[in-house]
C-alpha cells in the first residue's frame, strides 16, 4: 500500500520525494535503527555477535551457538522477504524472474563499503538506491538505455574500487610504521 503523509505530500518538490511511497519504503529507512538496537543493545545482539566472532568462545560462556545460528537466520530470512516482497508487490507490482538484475551484487558491496556496520551500510545502499533513481530519471533523455542502466553498477565499481584503494594505502602505511618501530 502506498502512504501519502498528510502534510508533506502538498509542498511542492518534497512531497514527491517524500510522500506517495510503499510502505516498505519508509520500513526501509526505520530497520537500520532495528537493526542496531537489535544487535548493540540486546542480549541477543551480544549472543549473535559472540558466535559470529569466535564460535568456541560463545560456546564456552554458555551461548547455544545452533539456537543463536537459527535465530539468526530466521531475522535474516524474514528481513531479506521483506526486501522480496518489495520487489515484487512494490516497486514492480509483478513477479519476473530475474527481476533483483544484480541488486544482490550491490548489497553485498553496500555492505563491505559499509565494513559492516550499520550506519555506513545504510548510507552507501542510499547512495546505491539514489544512483538507480537518478538513472530511471535521466532515461527520458534521448541517449541509449544502457548507459543509464548501467549507471547503479558503475557507481559500486568506482566506489569499490576506492575502498580497495583505501585499504591498500592503510596496509602500506602499517607496514611502513611496523618497520620503523621494528627497527627503532
Amino acid at each position: 500500500p502506498t502512504v501519502n503523509i498528510p502534510v508533506v505530500k502538498d509542498i511542492p518538490f518534497l512531497g514527491t520525494v517524500l510522500s506517495g511511497h510503499n510502505i516498505l519504503t519508509y520500513v526501509a529507512f526505520i530497520m537500520p535503527v532495528f537493526v542496531y538496537l537489535l544487535i548493540f543493545k540486546t542480549p541477543l545482539g551480544l549472543r549473535i555477535r559472540s558466535v559470529g566472532e569466535n564460535e568456541n568462545a560463545a560456546a564456552s560462556v554458555g551461548v547455544n551457538v545452533a539456537k543463536t545460528k537459527y535465530i539468526t537466520l530466521i531475522i535474516g530470512g524474514a528481513v531479506t522477504s521483506l526486501g522480496g516482497m518489495f520487489m515484487s508487490m512494490g516497486y514492480l507490482s509483478w513477479f519476473a524472474r530475474d527481476m533483483i538484475a544484480g541488486r544482490g551484487f550491490m548489497a553485498i558491496a553496500a555492505q563491505n563499503l559499509g565494513n559492516a556496520a550499520v550506519v555506513p551500510t545504510f548510507i552507501t545502499s542510499v547512495l546505491f538506491g539514489l544512483a538507480n533513481a537518478l538513472a530511471v530519471m535521466l532515461q527520458t533523455l534521448n541517449l541509449p538505455a544502457e548507459i543509464f542502466q548501467a549507471m547503479p553498477y558503475v557507481v559500486t565499481l568506482i566506489g569499490l574500487a576506492a575502498y580497495s584503494s583505501s585499504q591498500r594505502k592503510g596496509q602500506k602505511q602499517e607496514k611502513k610504521t611496523g618497520n620503523r618501530q621494528n627497527k627503532g
